[in-house]
């Protein structure tokens, strides 16, 4: 029933001999998540992955966990030569890629800016040291643009190019007038888990600190994709919900500086060996650069 993957782990973990059923959900080239059923009626997620897993239990046990984020709770990590598991909070079972729907999309604008204002809240409980090793700075957004501006795939890229002279002084009034808080990076709609009266994201194994608001720029475009909310509505809802005199405009700036950093780090990562990781990621260059075109745009850069 168990995988082999999962069979390795039977003497750390004692309940998964109690599994009665054992359904997965996702398989990548690095990991693979499943479900499992207890003898009780009772569900699971386990996460299998490489050794890449053992720096996600690290973001959970010191970022996400002290920060008080609403995220799944971790019950066990167990680490081996050959690979890592977390076993997790089953936290529902459709998520917003599955059942996508208007109200949902704007409630996670709302969940966003609840998690980014807690997490700012409880940042000076985290150790410096810890807040230093998982802050992605404006200098690291501009190494990354330079090497994409060296790699193969995008080596002068026009739009590339005029960013690098024009995103130093977008960087520095983000970083001096926005508060650092936690990103989660992959704020898409696979990954926003359906429950009673709200959404709870999952999958924080690529989150880090910055001030950029790519989560709500992710999430603007896939409700217009998946439930035609508009990217109005999805910032009007994120802007109810923060209480705060933050005007439209200001927000739209934060939007599309935020999506133009999270297209940085998306590409610095493919350009950087994910295309060898993930096949057919190489067909996500253009798009991606379309993307930014857009924002660029939008942003007289």
């Amino acid at each position: 029933m168990l995988s082999d993957h999962l069979v390795e782990y039977l003497d750390s973990i004692p309940s998964l001999h109690e599994v009665t059923k054992c359904e997965l959900l996702r398989k990548w080239t690095l990991s693979e998540v499943y479900r499992i059923t207890l003898q009780s009626g009772s569900t699971l997620i386990l996460k299998w992955g490489g050794q890449e897993m053992a720096g996600e239990a690290d973001i959970y046990r010191k970022l996400i966990t002290p920060l008080q984020i609403h995220a799944p709770r971790i019950y066990h990590v167990v680490e081996q030569q050959q690979g890592s598991l977390m076993v997790m909070e089953d936290c529902g079972s459709y998520n917003l890629e599955q059942q996508p729907s208007a109200n949902q999309f704007l409630q996670a604008a709302s969940e966003l800016a609840r998690i980014r204002a807690t997490a700012s809240l409880n940042l000076n409980d985290i150790p410096t040291s810890v807040i230093r090793s998982y802050t992605v700075s404006a200098s690291e957004f501009l190494s990354l643009l330079d090497k994409l501006l060296q790699s193969q795939h995008l080596a002068g890229n026009s739009t590339l190019k005029q960013l690098r002279i024009h995103l130093p002084d977008q960087l520095d009034k983000l970083y001096r007038t926005i508060p650092i808080t936690i990103v989660h990076h992959d704020y898409h709609a696979k990954n926003l888990v359906i429950q009673d009266n709200r959404v709870m994201p999952i999958d924080w194994s690529s989150a880090y600190l910055s001030p950029h608001l790519g989560d709500l720029y992710c999430l603007t475009t896939e409700a217009s994709a998946l439930s035609q909310v508009t990217r109005e509505e999805i910032i009007t809802a994120y802007q109810h919900e923060l209480g705060q005199h933050t005007s439209m405009e200001q927000l739209g700036w934060q939007v599309d500086i935020g999506g133009i950093c999270w297209l940085i780090k998306t590409l610095a990562w493919l350009v950087d060996g994910g295309t060898s990781i993930i096949p057919g990621s190489e067909d996500w260059i253009p798009d991606l650069m379309k993307d930014m075109e857009q924002l660029a745009q939008n942003m007289n850069l």
